[in-house]
């Protein structure tokens, strides 16, 4: 009955000393609360134009979300989601940034107090005198918590917990990049491949005329009417373009292994892609200079680390001021093992306040503050130069855009009237109306003018692609866009 009772009263003490416990930690929960530290966008020196420069940039708001939608492309939405699940870079992405968020935790832990739960038990025996008898066996058995806890007077330590916290904040932000990249090289892949089965059987198509040519100039040559000299051109010419062929076999099959990596797959060239390009409105609302800064990732993620930049300068500062330290200890201490527990009779504790103030040190600290306050301007100078390059890219992605459809427009033409040029060329050839140099010329022209249009056609898809990416649109921080 005596061992029950002092049992229910070691729990009834155990309780009170875990809700004491508890209402210290509230306490401390509500000092250890710190947001963010504030935008570093008024740091920057950039002019920002009320607009964009680039004469075919639309007025209107960018819609980020929609950019894979704008080429009309089921499939192409379809394999940057198989991309985004399974890339394996975007999985070390995934890795980088899990080790980023711990860390940043473990640095912010230290606004938080220590506590430490420690056991021991010792037995000894030794002699009363030199070798003459020995003493009982003595036993001494403890429990002791600890308690360490800096105050954080002069904010110090959270000056440290903002940086960590902005580094977190930037890790996300470089996760988010490195999606969108991922979804802008599978989109640039994906077309890339298109362009080059395109290329494929362009050279198919022109081979099979080539070797119908061929085979009309060696039935004139042997009915006499032909010279060798055009049997020697045409077969040249026919084996140049079977030396064609197979280099656009292999860029066809580098290009759908490239894209086949880019999806987590074996590269095995089994992918199968579309057999034409996407036309798309010229028109897209690329917003204003001034929004790029708030939402382009990697032009968040560098505002985050200047801004945990200045808060370890805060923090390097305040290094030469005194440190305040609580230590609390309270345990129990007993010759019975079974009394361990007994926080009432075999309680001891001890409390201490420290107070320390550096006094000399070689200089250190002052060295610590400059090299922090150096390494605040190193990256507010990189954060402008990301921004700078950021609308120096949508600039020319802009320009490119008016640039590229005209080209495209042009070079329509020029494939046309090739076209009709080879026909025409062949058809006098074999009236006798002109030598089969002519022909052949036009045969190269038309060649010539045909790949030129597939390769401008992917260039605007291309052009495209980049100007989404350098306005930071799609696949950032929302899965499903």
């Amino acid at each position: 009955m005596l061992k029950s009772i002092r049992i229910s009263e070691t729990l009834r003490h155990f309780r009170t000393l875990l809700c004491r416990t508890g209402a210290t930690l509230c306490g401390f929960a509500l000092v250890a609360c710190v947001s963010g530290p504030p935008s570093q966008q008024s740091e920057l020196t950039i002019e920002m134009p009320g607009n964009w420069v680039a004469s075919s940039a639309a007025i209107g708001v960018f819609q980020p979300e929609e950019w894979s939608k704008d080429f009309g492309d089921p499939l192409l939405e379809s394999i940057i989601k198989e991309a985004l699940v399974y890339n394996y870079d975007l999985k070390a992405a995934v890795a980088r940034l899990d080790a980023a968020m711990a860390s940043a935790l473990a640095d912010r832990s230290t606004l938080w107090p220590t506590l430490g739960l420690n056991g021991n038990g010792t037995r000894s025996r030794r002699n009363a005198s030199a070798g003459i008898q020995q003493t009982p066996t003595s036993e001494t058995y403890g429990l002791t918590g600890r308690l360490n806890w800096e105050v954080d007077l002069w904010g110090k330590i959270r000056n440290g917990a903002r940086g960590a916290l902005a580094d977190e904040e930037a890790a996300i932000a470089d996760f988010y990049a490195a999606r969108l990249s991922i979804a802008g090289q599978v989109a640039k892949a994906w077309y890339a491949a298109i362009e080059a089965m395109q290329q494929y059987e362009l050279e198919v198509r022109l081979l099979a005329a080539l070797e119908e040519s061929s085979r009309i100039v060696e039935e004139n040559f042997a009915s006499g009417i032909a010279r060798a000299l055009d049997v020697r051109l045409v077969r040249a010419n026919l084996a140049a373009n079977k030396s064609s062929l197979e280099q656009r076999r292999r860029n066809r099959d580098a290009s759908i292994r490239n894209l086949e990596t880019l999806l987590g797959r074996y590269p095995a060239t089994e992918l199968e892609v579309a057999s034409r390009l996407p036309d798309f409105d010229e028109t897209l609302p690329a917003g204003l200079p001034s929004e790029l800064l708030l939402r382009r990732p990697d032009v968040i993620a560098a505002e985050r680390r200047l801004a945990a930049a200045e808060q370890r300068s805060f923090e390097a500062s305040k290094a030469r001021i005194p440190s305040i330290n609580l230590n609390l200890t309270r345990g129990t201490s007993t010759s019975e093992l079974n009394d361990i527990f007994q926080f009432v009779e075999e309680r001891i504790w001890s409390q201490s306040l420290s107070v320390s103030q550096p006094i000399f040190q070689g200089r250190r600290l002052k060295a610590d503050h400059d090299r922090a306050k150096a390494v605040y301007e190193q990256t507010l100078a990189g954060y402008s130069q990301i921004v700078l390059n950021a609308l120096r890219e949508v600039e020319n992605a802009l320009s490119n855009q008016t640039s590229t459809r005209l080209d495209y427009e042009f070079l329509q033409i020029a494939a046309s009237e090739s076209i009709e040029a080879e026909k025409l060329a062949w058809d006098e050839y074999a009236r006798g109306l002109t030598d089969i140099t002519t022909a052949l010329d036009s045969v190269r022209r038309s060649i010539s003018s045909q790949r030129l249009l597939i390769q401008i056609a992917n260039l605007r898809i291309q052009n495209r692609i980049e100007l989404y990416l350098a306005l930071g649109g799609g696949f950032g921080s929302n899965a499903d866009s």
